[in-house]
């Protein structure tokens, strides 16, 4: 693209308006010159006519007597009669172009022979030039009598054409840079609703879409008052989807808790009533070494299997009220929360945690992102199938999680890689959606890469320090 192409509207109208008037003002000079330049030629040609006419009349006598000082005498009256047409040479010659005559004597005298050729025309003028020249050939019947030559000042005429084409360059010069202003005026005035819808939806490519303010509304009518309604419209209806999106993923990320939940409540219920039958036991058999540290050992390992239920549950789904990094155990603990979910649908939990200290990242959305992946891998999982969890640390967070399900759905696949997250139609996808947000916070990257069978989903979370902590 030329770089004319790239300046703004503003700019290129003034600029065409400007070389259209420049154009039409050489046009419309060549015009007004060239009809001025008749009106001289016509003008000036019937006075050196009239001129020559007169001259003629006056001398043919004397001439064909070969009278020089007749027609000299004869020159000299019609000089002073057309003072107007200003002759400042005027020769009169017989046949053979010797000189009978002149105005000025010294420079051709009686007798000296004129080599000036005849001109094509009788009369010359060129626009702009200082003389003219005019030849009669006088005629006698039968023979030619004699040649006048007169030569014409026409200053005054060039100078007559330059003021003309000084004022048509003036005001046309005038005429441009005022039409020139006009038109940028107009243009800037016209391209100023434009310009407003161009930021707002600028800002609305970066996911973050303003509604254009009732100052401008109340200054705009017709059609852009219509687009900026629309605009708005849109904008508004946008915000309703996403909050509604927003509603609908909370809703599902509760509904999500409350059958892990239910699960949880069996999970815990199960080691309770081996704990009471540890108590049973040793209320009824304590005195026995063996049975006493048999049943001290169920009950102290069935409270620790509850403990580590419920805080995993808690860790999870309870919003840190100060960010913090993510650790080892976080991971750890999302297996022994899906562990009922996964055991419920008849799937292994395969978990490779490669984290062995703190990593700069949030872990709240670190481990709700983990636990929509893996939760949506143990869906699509068939019985029997092994979900793979691996974290690792190579100068960022890895996380890898790969299912052996039919494979990732294309409009799933673009919700959850989207670089910028926006919320699917419909109601399904939307922890997808939420998982893609989450990572998007972390200025992670999400790729999906096809496996046999099943869907691999690699996600990538840079390490860094305040603005990444700050995230969550």
């Amino acid at each position: 693209m030329s770089r004319v192409g790239k300046w703004p509207i503003t700019v290129k109208v003034p600029l065409a308006v400007a070389a259209l008037m420049i154009t039409v003002g050489i046009i419309v000079s060549e015009q007004v010159l060239r009809r001025l330049e008749e009106t001289q030629t016509r003008f000036l040609s019937d006075l050196s006519q009239s001129y020559l006419d007169g001259l003629s009349s006056a001398i043919t006598p004397a001439l064909l007597r070969e009278d020089n000082w007749e027609v000299y005498d004869a020159i000299d009256r019609a000089n002073t009669t057309n003072r107007g047409l200003r002759a400042t040479e005027t020769i009169v010659t017989n046949a053979d172009r010797s000189v009978i005559a002149s105005s000025d004597p010294r420079i051709h005298p009686i007798g000296s022979q004129i080599t000036t050729k005849l001109p094509v025309n009788k009369f010359s003028f060129e626009a702009g030039a200082n003389t003219a020249s005019a030849i009669r050939v006088l005629s006698y019947p039968g023979r030619t009598a004699g040649i006048i030559f007169a030569t014409f000042d026409t200053r005054h005429l060039a100078a007559e054409r330059r003021d003309v084409l000084l004022a048509l360059t003036a005001s046309n010069g005038i005429l441009t840079l005022t039409l020139a202003l006009a038109g940028w005026f107009l243009v800037t005035r016209m391209m100023s609703p434009v310009r407003v819808l161009t930021d707002h939806l600028g800002v609305a490519q970066d996911g973050h879409a303003d509604l254009i303010p009732s100052s401008h509304l109340s200054k705009t009518s017709g059609e852009f008052g219509l687009l900026f309604r629309s605009y708005n419209a849109l904008v508004c209806s946008m915000r309703d989807r996403e909050e509604l999106a927003i509603r609908l993923a909370e809703e599902k990320r509760l509904g999500s808790l409350g059958r892990l939940a239910s699960s949880l409540a069996h999970e815990i219920n199960n080691p309770l009533g081996g704990l009471f039958n540890a108590l049973s036991t040793l209320k009824s058999h304590g005195n026995i070494e063996h049975v006493r540290e048999r049943s001290l050992g169920l009950l102290e390992r069935g409270l620790n299997g509850i403990k580590d239920t419920v805080r995993t549950t808690l860790t999870v789904y309870r919003s840190d009220s100060q960010s913090r990094h993510l650790e080892p155990c976080d991971i750890d603990d999302l297996k022994l929360l899906v562990a009922p979910e996964a055991k419920r649908r008849s799937v292994r939990i395969e978990m490779i945690n490669g984290l062995v200290e703190k990593m700069p990242v949030p872990a709240t959305p670190v481990r709700q992102a983990i636990l929509n992946l893996l939760l949506n891998a143990i869906a699509v999982s068939p019985d029997g199938a092994t979900v793979t969890l691996k974290t690792n640390s190579n100068k960022q967070l890895e996380i890898t999680v790969k299912d052996r399900g039919p494979g990732l759905p294309d409009w799933a696949a673009e919700v959850l890689t989207a670089a910028k997250p926006t919320p699917p139609r419909s109601e399904g996808g939307l922890g997808l959606w939420a998982t893609s947000r989450l990572i998007a916070q972390l200025c992670g990257r999400i790729s999906i890469k096809p496996a046999d069978p099943g869907t691999e989903i690699f996600i990538q979370i840079p390490l860094a320090g305040p603005e990444l902590a700050n995230a969550a």
